[in-house]
């Protein structure tokens, strides 16, 4: 989650370029320091522009029962004050060099992150040092901040009924996997939050051999390294916690769950516990699930918009999302709103949506049909390395979940290998009622009824 609305500047237009300058793939290095900090470097010079992605391996699926929070908390009070900054004067130094920045914490890792001019590099690196190592954590800074976290969890889970419904699915749809707890964390667990545990996570954690610096655009290898040795080769490595790949059994049984909140439009989920390129025993099944949810979800020709939205107008807004790059095993979600015009009930919705995956799992798509996927697949990825934010960000995402930076580097290749027979074969594999958690979003005069 953010930790507040990025920053406006001049600079924006810079490293935002435009879809007319897609660049060629950007040459990429990588180096690891003796006490273990890994560095990736991926030279773009389309702009005099760099952005610098700090990347920590620890979220909120390494957190413990009771102490959910712990790391989007920590990410928030790392710029209340530290060795060399004041609280928010990081910020407030790198909007001066005409940059901005920013921060957010996900299930598997947090992310510290400045854009700013290429020159301006060793500004960059040195205050992400001192967030790595630096940090003061005062009492007084905790007490202010851990408000701030309990009024984001208020405004942005509490006070919307979409969120609060995934949130309970995901509650449920991973029984036996760190993925359920909430990256936020629990209003319970927050409220009983103490600034040591905070202090002690961040000892635990905040470790130059648990640690990423992702820099991505105009710069050189040999003068990125020599800045890099400067302010982070003095940090001492140290040991760290054995954590498991949060995985899920593969089929633990259906699931269900109803929330009732005012709301004018019932919207039902289903997700299906599937493997990611970090858990699955073969590529070819998630590449095949990334085809699926392009097929059915992806653009006005895909199979839920077409056929059950347009052609039997049963359902409106038809959205699917697979994530494959995560630490362990994830959901494949399809979402549907009811038709306010024609409404019918949501275990109606739900049982056409189930016939439309059925229909997969008898009959392979028509190659036509997978090579549009495929298509979408691979515009999709080429428009996110249009900007240097997307690329760290993608190299982040990679590797916080155990994966090499060169894990889509073939993609292109990879996902034109699939056959129809291959995705007919995951919808069986994987769209089965074993696998499947469904929630229900309903107004609350329904559970009157």
């Amino acid at each position: 989650m953010d930790r507040r609305t990025s920053l406006r500047s001049s600079l924006l237009g810079l490293f935002l370029l435009s879809g007319q300058a897609l660049a060629e793939p950007s040459i990429r290095h990588e180096f690891t320091l003796d006490n273990g900090l890994h560095v990736v470097i991926s030279e773009d010079r389309r702009a005099p522009v760099v952005t610098t992605h700090m990347l920590v391996k620890v979220g909120s699926s390494h957190e413990y029962p009771g102490q959910s929070g712990l790391s989007h908390a920590l990410e928030h009070l790392l710029y209340r004050g530290s060795a060399k900054t004041a609280p928010g004067q990081l910020s407030q130094i790198i909007e001066r060099l005409g940059g901005e920045d920013n921060a957010y914490t996900l299930r598997d890792f947090t992310v510290h992150h400045q854009t700013l001019p290429s020159d301006r590099l060793a500004v960059a690196l040195e205050l992400n040092a001192d967030l790595l190592k630096g940090a003061v954590l005062s009492e007084h800074e905790f007490v202010r901040e851990i408000e701030a976290v309990k009024a984001e969890r208020r405004e942005n889970v509490d006070n919307d009924p979409l969120l609060r419904l995934f949130e309970q699915l995901q509650a449920i749809a991973y029984p036996q996997s760190s993925y359920h707890t909430p990256v936020i964390g629990w209003m319970s667990d927050l409220q009983r939050m103490h600034n040591d545990e905070l202090r002690a996570w961040y000892r635990t954690w905040y470790a130059p051999n648990n640690a990423t610096l992702i820099i991505v655009g105009d710069v050189r290898r040999d003068a990125v390294k020599r800045e890099v040795e400067k302010y982070f080769a003095g940090f001492p490595r140290q040991d760290l916690p054995f954590i498991k790949k949060p995985l899920q059994t593969a089929a633990p049984g259906p699931r269900q769950v109803t929330v009732y909140e005012d709301v004018s439009t019932p919207t039902l989920v289903m997700a299906f516990n599937v493997p990611t390129y970090a858990s699955a025993a073969s590529a070819t099944d998630v590449h095949a699930l990334r085809l699926l949810s392009a097929l059915l979800g992806k653009g006005l020709s895909a199979r839920l918009s077409t056929r059950l939205e347009r052609q039997q107008t049963l359902l409106t807004r038809p959205e699917v999302s697979y994530d494959p790059v995560a630490r362990g095993d994830n959901l494949f979600e399809i979402q549907a709103s009811i038709n306010t015009v024609q409404p019918r009930p949501l275990d109606e919705l739900q049982a056409a949506i189930w016939a439309q995956l059925q229909a997969l799992k008898k009959n392979p798509p028509e190659p036509v049909e997978l090579a549009r996927a495929q298509t979408l697949l691979r515009a999709e990825n080429t428009f996110a390395r249009d900007t240097l934010d997307y690329q760290a960000g993608d190299l982040a995402a990679l590797l916080g979940s155990g994966l090499p930076a060169a894990q889509l580097d073939n993609d292109a290749d990879d996902l034109a290998r699939i056959t129809p027979e291959q995705l007919q074969q995951a919808a069986n594999t994987f769209f089965t009622r074993e696998r499947l958690t469904v929630a229900y979003l309903q107004a609350k005069e329904a559970d009157d009824e």
